[in-house]
């Protein structure tokens, strides 16, 4: 049986875990990836192995620490969301990153051209790279991600990703091919016009690999002031409410300042409503798919409107 000094200390221990675990994660994927690329390890290899560590990490946080805990039992999601995540993460960045920037390229060498030079400030210090590529990478896919929810062709694919009917670390991946493209496309657009860098891409991928965990995973967070920048756990689950007038809000990928600047923010337990938490997540309709070949077919039968019962 536990002591009352034990006890406390276990409380302790939880809350500090509860609000550095976030931090101490942003800072130190994008270093870990930093001193791999110092040390002549590949982009790719650098990458992965340090998002895949990552992912274990948050995965035993979730066991440990849950926000909720009927989201840590499977509803025969675990395959649908490996599968999706492999395709769309893994499989379709190969081939299609290439492609945007040989699509992209001629009209960056223009710009280049027209103002003497690579519009990046490559000489600017790496953190002040990553936090300005957070910035202009942030813009582009805060709108594709609206307009994924404003124009129904777009929502049609993008209705995959909010069929999750729990919120777990791996379900960050769930997305039908057609909208990760879209979504590459609007977060890519900017920084390859201006000409960022390997090593500065390869650590803005580290930072969001983060934020996407920490936007789904199922644990019991508190991040205070970081509210103020990150789109992150109680905000993001907002956005994966099952009423659309909830979740039609914080759009961000990883920041939430576009989503202050354009009215998008949506967030209870800091706009009054203290004890307001997220109900029942994912879509109306309960029988919209749940395995990986019917969510890819899923885009091109069933409606259009994410108010009608048939998405």
């Amino acid at each position: 049986m536990k002591s009352m000094s034990d006890t406390k200390q276990t409380s302790v221990l939880y809350a500090v875990v509860q609000r550095i675990l976030f931090p101490l994660a942003l800072v130190g994927t994008p270093t870990v990836i930093y001193v791999l690329l110092e040390q002549g390890v590949s982009v790719a290899l650098s990458t992965y192995a340090v998002v895949v560590g990552l992912g274990f990490l948050f995965w035993l946080a979730e066991l440990t620490m849950p926000y909720r805990r009927e989201w840590n039992t499977p509803k025969g999601d675990f395959f649908t969301d490996l599968i999706s995540g492999t395709v769309a993460y893994v499989i379709l960045p190969i081939f299609l990153r290439p492609v945007y920037i040989a699509l992209l390229a001629g009209l960056a060498v223009w710009l280049a051209a027209q103002f003497g030079g690579s519009l990046w400030p490559s000489d600017w210090p790496l953190i002040a790279q990553l936090v300005l590529l957070m910035l202009v990478a942030d813009a582009g896919r805060y709108w594709g991600h609206r307009l994924a929810h404003e124009v129904p062709l777009l929502w049609r694919f993008h209705a995959v990703h909010h069929s999750a009917q729990r919120l777990w670390w791996w379900n960050a991946t769930r997305a039908h091919p057609v909208d990760k493209a879209w979504f590459m496309f609007t977060e890519l657009f900017f920084p390859i016009l201006l000409g960022a860098d390997g090593m500065v891409l390869s650590m803005y991928l580290g930072v969001t690999a983060v934020c996407g965990y920490s936007q789904h995973c199922n644990i019991d967070l508190k991040l205070g002031p970081l509210y103020w920048i990150f789109n992150v756990v109680e905000l993001h689950r907002w956005h994966h409410s099952k009423d659309v007038r909830q979740s039609d809000n914080n759009y961000g990928n990883n920041l939430i300042v576009y989503d202050r600047l354009f009215g998008t923010y949506y967030h209870p337990e800091r706009q009054g409503q203290p004890q307001e938490q997220v109900g029942t997540i994912g879509l109306i309709n309960p029988n919209y798919p749940q395995n990986y070949l019917g969510q890819l077919r899923a885009p091109f039968i069933n409606g259009l409107d994410k108010s009608d019962e048939t998405i």
